[in-house]
Parts: C-alpha cells; structure tokens; sequence
C-alpha cells in the first residue's frame, strides 16, 4: 500500500474567501481613520472614538467569523487524527512489542561484547605479566649466572607465549547480529530524581516562564552536556544519568 493512499477525504474542497460587503466595512473603516492626526479638543475626540468603533467593529466582526468559519475545519482535523490513531493502535502496540524484543537482543549482545572485552583484556595483562617477569628473572639469572633462574625465565617466556597464541587463536566469540535496516544507538540519557536540588546547582539549564509561572528544564542543552568529555555533570545533585539502547528500522 503506498503511503499516500492510507487515509483520504472525501468530497474535500474549499478556498477561504472575504466578501465584497466585508471590503466595503473595511474600507469605510480605514476611510474613517485617516484623517484623524491628532486629538486634541473634544470634537476630535468624537471623530476619533467613531472611527475607532468602526475599526474595532471590523476586527471583532472578522474574529467572530474567523472563528465560525474555522470551527468545521478544526473538528474535521480532530476527525482525522482520531481515525488515524484508530487505525495506527494495533500496529503501534505490536511495533512497541518488537522494538522493545530487538532492544532486548541488542543489549544482550553488548553484554556478550563487554564480558568478552572483559576476558581478552585480562589475557592480556596476564601475557604482560608474565612477559615481564621473565624479563626480570633472565636479568637477574644473567647477573647472576644462575642456571636455575634462566630455565624459571624460558619456562616463564613459554607460558607468555603460549597464553599469547592462545588469545589470538580464539580472538572474540561474539557474532554481532545486526539485520540491514536496523540501527542501534546506545545513547547517554538522564532522569532528574530531585528537581529542587539540581535547579539549586544548576539554574542555567532552566528556563523560567513568566505567563505561566513556571521553570522549563532545558532538556537538550543538558544532553549535549552529557556528552562531552569532561562534562560538568560528573556526580552531579538530584541527576541520574544512565544508558539508553534505541533501536529503528530504516
């Protein structure tokens, strides 16, 4: 099905138009108010406030209208996103089931990935350590002349050598299952657990709406914030920052 036959109206038409009666009041309005360039005795007064009723007339005359005429046009739009979402309910519930199934598997793989990073870097300390004591031991044998301690470092170098091999032998065991089309992003996200105390220590990332008498939290800035090196945020109050694996299809 093609995307823009999913939802059409029917017998749809329509152009807003003024008419020619409503020119005429405007006119005669503006007419009106030109003249007036100044109010300074009560006869100018008089002139003025009429013209200024004629004016005001027009604005609340086109406003009532504006309004009637929109009135059918608003609840058409409410029809339509009603019926969409009517539509859209199954298939976004079973599009959140999926999504958060593949979320399930792609956090699973990265932790596979992170144990496994895990055991390739204890190998290899332990292939450094092992290489370094060897080292000191052939040293101190060959200060030494110790026969004892030489063979303690090539039995030493053997065993460095063998866990070496042993590493690359085996390498990584974790396939990464990413199917074309998907796209993961593991992405820093936040949560504010104590608004008080992080608007206290960071009253910049807030912005204060005078109309309604209320602080907006400046989400975006905050994330960009997050993602810096050497972010500000390091253990910061009344924030709790934690990872948040996405994924979507193209």
């Amino acid at each position: 099905m093609a995307e823009s036959t999913v939802l059409v109206l029917k017998n749809f038409s329509g152009e807003p138009e003024i008419t020619p009666s409503a020119y005429a009041l405007q006119k005669a309005a503006i007419a009106a108010a030109k003249p007036i360039l100044k109010v300074e005795t009560d006869e100018e007064q008089m002139v003025a406030v009429a013209a200024l009723q004629l004016l005001k007339n027009l604005r609340n005359g086109m406003e009532t209208t504006r309004k009637l005429v929109k009135a059918p046009v608003i609840d058409l739009g409410k029809r339509i996103d009603a019926k969409a979402a009517d539509f859209l309910e199954e298939p976004d519930r079973e599009e959140k089931r999926i999504a958060g199934l593949i979320n399930h598997r792609q956090r699973q793989i990265m932790e596979a990935q992170r144990v496994e990073q895990q055991r390739i870097e204890r190998e290899q300390a332990e292939v450094l350590r092992l290489e370094d004591e060897a080292r000191r031991k052939r040293e101190a044998a060959e200060r030494a002349g110790d026969d004892k301690l030489k063979a303690e470092a090539k039995k030493l170098e053997a065993a460095a050598f063998d866990k070496k091999m042993e590493a690359e032998v085996s390498g990584t065991q974790v396939v990464v299952s990413k199917p074309k089309g998907l796209v993961v992003k593991n992405q820093i996200n936040f949560r504010i657990i104590d608004p008080f105390l992080f608007c206290k220590a960071y009253p910049h990332f807030f912005t204060w709406h005078k109309e309604t008498e209320t602080l907006k939290l400046r989400r975006r800035e905050i994330l960009e914030e997050l993602n810096k090196e050497g972010t500000l945020f390091k253990g910061a109050p009344g924030l709790e920052v934690f990872e948040d694996l996405k994924s979507h299809v193209r």
